[in-house]
């Protein structure tokens, strides 16, 4: 092999879709990333995102948004992790090549992703790597997550850098196969036994997250089912860490179907907007939902989540934790994911509501006129009777009492829920 250190940037890749070519990324000597698709995808294919500049059609273009994802295109930065993953991405090319971040461009990036990316999208030629791709234990993944987190590993454990750094998000996360009967895992890259479903592990931010952030997380998971919000399997997984026990939260991946990758786009990969800043409202996320899936059912989808968010304290509600799947030729709407109680940027939504960082019941109920949604009231008690049910939960999985009062009161504190409380039922709104 090549010597790591003396490793060119790659300026040229080809991006591969279930094996078939889908066109090719190239990286001008101004720094401008350019994407055209491949004559056969154009004639047999399906466009990258619902938004026009990606129709079926033969031209190289750029991203419409040149100060953004530095000059990527929305659906490829989608491929990209962030937080937790740039952090091990960075620090293994510092390692294997010499490369400061400032020095990586996207083109490399995505060469490092190369089949390991979040979503169906696979980037080739693969950079090199003397990474070792077979899995650790889960005992051992969460210890190296630890001691990454502690500051006590200068250099990314081999193990983390494979199966850490493709999903995004601030919290530390693995993504793994794993046995349907108990909790063997096995590398998901590549093909993977019959028995086996892919699912990522998100592990706790030790200096921000409670002991118990595993089991808040599948509380919350928990209650947006009984709120009728579609969600991928959930479990807990524990591991024993220094001589303790820990639990954490496990979600099935619905990028993943058995050997089947499925394309997936963010909203804010389709809009091309940031996530890391409040960016937009859910009137215009609503309206994308239906533009995307010309579908209302896909919009009383987004709006019953919208209403979750809101009455469960989930502020952190921001444009890349809202999906699209493409399968049969059409768009849907993602299962909801990365639903906890945070308290988003200065107490408010990173989403707004009708203009409302704090939402009141008013703010939804415009919601619901301008997107035509009639039984938007049975909507949002059948989601508030869900969201009451935080404290029984809460309690069934053990989660500390303080964080159920100290959860229980921010929710029923905010204006929207207390309006319901005060009015149900709902008829007199």
């Amino acid at each position: 092999m090549k010597d790591l250190m003396q490793m060119n940037h790659p300026t040229l890749l080809e991006v591969f879709f279930s094996g078939s070519l889908v066109g090719n990324l190239a990286l001008s000597q101004r720094g401008e990333i350019w994407f055209d698709y491949s004559p056969l995808w154009v004639k047999s294919g399906f466009g990258l995102s619902p938004m026009s500049q990606f129709n079926l059609k033969l031209g190289p273009f750029k991203s419409n948004n040149q100060n953004l994802f530095n000059g990527l295109h929305g659906v490829f930065n989608d491929a990209l992790p962030d937080g937790w993953g740039m952090l091990l991405m960075d620090r293994t090319l510092k390692k294997q090549f010499g490369w400061d971040p400032h020095e990586i461009t996207p083109i490399d990036r995505l060469a490092y992703m190369s089949n390991r990316a979040m979503g169906g999208l696979e980037f080739r030629p693969a950079m090199p790597s003397s990474l070792d791709s077979s899995i650790p234990s889960l005992e051992e993944l969460a210890r190296d997550v630890m001691l990454v987190e502690e500051g006590t590993q200068e250099e990314v454990i081999n193990s983390l850098a494979i199966f850490g750094g493709s999903p995004g998000g601030a919290r530390p996360k693995v993504t793994i196969a794993m046995h349907k009967r108990d909790n063997h895992c096995i590398s998901g890259f590549g093909d993977i036994p019959a028995e086996f479903d892919h699912w990522i592990i998100k592990f706790r931010t030790i200096n921000l997250d409670p002991d118990c952030m595993g089991r808040i997380e599948l509380a919350y998971s928990k209650m947006a089912q009984n709120a009728k919000i579609e969600m991928p399997p959930i479990k807990l997984i524990q591991v024993k860490l220094r001589n303790k026990m820990e639990d954490y939260f496990a979600v099935q991946r619905f990028d993943r179907v058995g050997n089947i990758k499925r394309h997936v786009i963010s909203l804010a990969g389709m809009l091309e907007i940031s996530h890391r800043s409040p960016s937009i409202d859910y009137l215009n996320l609503l309206k994308a939902v239906y533009f995307a899936t010309k579908d209302h059912g896909e919009v009383k989808r987004a709006f019953r989540l919208m209403v979750f968010n809101v009455l469960a304290h989930n502020k952190d509600d921001h444009a890349k934790n809202f999906s699209f799947i493409h399968k049969n030729n059409s768009w849907k709407l993602a299962p909801a994911y990365d639903l906890t109680f945070s308290s988003g940027m200065n107490n408010q939504h990173t989403t707004a509501v009708s203009g409302e960082g704090l939402p009141t019941l008013r703010a939804i109920q415009e919601i619901a006129k301008e997107l035509t949604i009639s039984d938007w009231k049975e909507i949002v008690l059948e989601v508030y009777e869900a969201v009451s049910s935080w404290e029984k939960l809460a309690c069934e999985l053990m989660i500390p009492q303080k964080y159920i009062s100290q959860y229980k009161k921010a929710m029923q504190s905010a204006p929207c829920f207390s309006e319901i409380a005060k009015q149900h039922p709902l008829s007199e709104i």
